[in-house]
């Protein structure tokens, strides 16, 4: 057993390394964080359940919509997950650092938290720039204009309804 041999080699390595399995432990259950792949709790505490209104997101290469039921279930899964990730981007950033360093900082560690380290510094034309290649790739088309828009519908008699105009994304514009 690994804990036996650790302690039989050196008794305060072994001590340390329990500790800090008792604080991660102590921080992933009792406050409600998920930091550490040793414990994850919060993966399946709870059922996930769809709200009324899904926000979807459509995407036009050169001013045509994108069938996604044509691709192939990784490239829509790419495409789509990218797309909607970089959107709620810049709101989750600074919530999760902020929500991170209360919770390190009842441990005593939030001291050394650095923002870069919690956050996606991406820029819109970083984004749009490795978007258009990896778009290319996955329908390969060659993308003279890319635009997003967000939508939100509700699933009504089988289908989903547009209860909402389109918001176009900023920033993911290729041309």
């Amino acid at each position: 057993m690994f804990l036996k041999d650790l302690w039989l080699y050196n008794k305060k390595v072994t001590l340390a390394f329990l500790l800090f399995i008792l604080l991660w432990f102590f921080l992933n259950v009792k406050q409600g964080a998920v930091a550490t792949p040793i414990l994850q709790y919060a993966m399946f505490s709870e059922n996930y359940h769809l709200g009324d209104t899904q926000n979807i997101v459509r995407l036009f290469i050169n001013n045509q919509p994108v069938d996604f039921s044509q691709l192939s279930v990784s490239g829509r899964d790419q495409l789509q997950v990218s797309l909607e990730n970089y959107a709620r981007q810049q709101q989750t950033n600074e919530l999760f650092f902020t929500t991170m360093q209360r919770i390190l900082n009842k441990a005593g560690v939030g001291q050394w938290m650095k923002k870069e380290y919690y956050t996606n510094t991406v820029t819109d034309q970083q984004f749009t720039e490795w978007y258009t290649q990896l778009a290319e790739r996955i329908t390969g088309e060659k993308i003279i204009h890319l635009s997003a828009f967000q939508q939100k519908f509700v699933l009504q008699n089988g289908r989903l309804t547009p209860v909402a105009s389109p918001v176009k994304l900023n920033g993911i514009v290729a041309f």
